[in-house]
């Protein structure tokens, strides 16, 4: 059967103890005894079980990896780069959590809820330990805040059904990445949502002549629910939490 070796491992900042699973070979049935009627030499228990010469009877089958474990990966990879690798190995889609018992599963996503929050309280502002995500391939064109390539922004489509221009805006207000920006438009300084998220379109005043639109975002998406930015789009801090003490951002592309 696998077995699962407990491990304690310390992260900065976090109190973090996870199972390293490591999954033996079984038994490939090449020692098995001259008395056929001993077993079926596929390794698992009983004469005619339906196994897979591995030593493990559930034939190899996996679990799939619970979304909160999926969270748990990204907020470590940016709250400890350095243990991101083990991390991954162990509760990644791919990892020695979710080929086991049930029980030793269910551990393991257990613990991915404990340490999720456990990073959320020592890195309030890390939106990779709140954000649900979604993958730039996701990203709709056609819609505002879109990412900066090669220097240039593509229109998009207007809520009137009319082109309206985008321009570079790298950097805003000291955070890294940029975006996409249409410009604060009418005497109120509209700016656009995106359909995609639950982010603001938010007309920022930099100066007497000099305006943007950004996608304004909550730090923790748990606040709002859904897609807090742009598909690809992190939420960078910034500015002072609001009266509810939630942290805002800008939703930029890195």
């Amino acid at each position: 059967m696998r077995k699962f070796p407990l491990i304690t491992t310390m992260f900065v900042g976090l109190a973090l103890s996870i199972s390293i699973a490591a999954c033996d070979g079984g038994d490939d049935g090449s020692e098995m005894a001259a008395d056929t009627s001993s077993g079926d030499g596929d390794g698992d228990p009983g004469d005619g079980d339906p196994g897979d010469g591995d030593g493990d009877p559930t034939g190899g089958e996996c679990f799939p990896q619970p979304p909160i474990c999926e969270q748990f990966v990204r907020c470590i990879a940016a709250v400890v780069p350095g243990q991101a690798e083990l991390v991954e190995a162990q509760y990644g889609a791919e990892g020695s959590c979710w080929c086991g018992t049930s029980e030793e599963a269910q551990k393991c996503y257990e613990t991915c809820g404990a340490e999720v929050e456990k990073a959320k309280l020592s890195s309030p502002t890390e939106s990779q330990c709140h954000d649900e995500v979604c993958p730039i391939e996701e990203l709709n064109p056609d819609e505002p805040y879109g990412p900066i390539e090669g220097g240039n922004c593509s229109d998009y489509i207007g809520p009137q059904g009319n082109p309206i221009a985008q321009t570079p805006f790298d950097g805003p207000l000291g955070i890294s990445g940029g975006f996409c920006s249409p410009a604060c438009s009418g005497l109120a300084d509209y700016c656009p949502g995106h359909k995609q998220t639950s982010a603001q379109g938010t007309c920022y005043l930099v100066g007497p002549n000099d305006n943007f639109c950004v996608a304004r975002c909550y730090v923790n998406s748990e606040f709002l629910g859904g897609h807090q930015c742009q598909c690809g789009a992190k939420c960078q801090p910034q500015g002072s939490p609001d009266g509810e003490g939630q942290m805002r951002g800008l939703c930029t592309f890195e």
